[in-house]
């Protein structure tokens, strides 16, 4: 069994974005990987996610207008009282802050449309994704 643990740093320009990861995942785990596993991939903040759909920029920007109808920047949540990115938390929380792919000789295997986004609630950011390969 092998065990390979690092991370990716993206830099996000807009208070609410998503961002193709794909590529930077790839890179780290041709590095680590030419077996069968699986990549756990997290992002360690509170007010970004990860999640797993098509890059095409029109779906890119219906993502972000979902969380800003729905979680509202600027509502009025109680998170609000101490800083003003309630709607970041939220949405993250509903996202969640991690995904698992499944690995085969050393390639993820995403569907044929499927990339690695990182969803940006509270940019812009510095963030790191952890990456985590368990696998042969």
């Amino acid at each position: 069994m092998r065990v390979a643990s690092g991370e990716v740093v993206v830099e996000t320009r807009r208070r609410i974005e998503v961002v193709d990861v794909t590529g930077l995942v790839e890179k780290w785990l041709s590095g680590v990987s030419g077996g069968d596993g699986l990549l756990i991939v997290r992002v360690p903040h509170t007010t970004a996610a990860v999640t797993i759909n098509e890059a095409e920029p029109g779906l890119l920007e219906d993502i972000v207008r979902v969380i800003e109808e729905y979680f509202r920047p600027g509502g009025d949540w109680m998170h609000n009282r101490i800083d003003n990115n309630a709607h970041a938390h939220l949405a993250a929380s509903f996202i969640g802050d991690s995904r698992v792919v499944p690995v085969s000789s050393g390639r993820l295997q995403l569907g044929t449309w499927q990339r690695i986004l990182l969803v940006e609630g509270d940019g812009p950011r510095r963030r790191r994704l952890q990456l985590l390969y368990i696998g042969e």
